[in-house]
């Protein structure tokens, strides 16, 4: 999921393995380990979630940046890239198809930060 804000764009890789990566478009990031179960449980819930809607998207092969206030779902499969885009407005009200899968992605993002969190103590 990539999301675009006035600054530059946040990208979360979540994995079926429940491996997780933040990065920055400015630089930086925060690399999350599938050992640590909140976070692993919260990106394989993200990617089943996926697994419900990416077979109706259509394929692509060009990837700009979002703008800001818009969000980017890109999803890898065996025949290609898939993609949709909303703003994120639509996403958080529940008005789009994905709101869930934004709801499942904003969970890992809170187990990210709550891992980088703990790291720091």
């Amino acid at each position: 999921m990539e999301t675009g804000y006035d600054v530059g764009t946040a990208t979360l890789v979540s994995l079926a393995d429940g491996t997780t990566s933040l990065y920055f478009s400015t630089g930086g990031g925060m690399i999350g380990s599938s050992d640590y179960d909140p976070l692993a449980h919260a990106s394989r819930a993200l990617v089943q979630e996926a697994e419900k809607h990416f077979s109706q998207l259509p394929l692509t092969d060009d990837f700009p940046l979002p703008g800001a206030g818009q969000v980017r779902f890109y999803f890898l499969t065996y025949d290609g890239i898939r993609l949709i885009e909303s703003a994120a407005k639509e996403l958080v009200s529940g008005d789009h198809i994905l709101a869930s899968l934004y709801h499942y992605a904003q969970e890992a993002l809170s187990q990210l930060r709550l891992l980088s969190d703990n790291k720091k103590h």
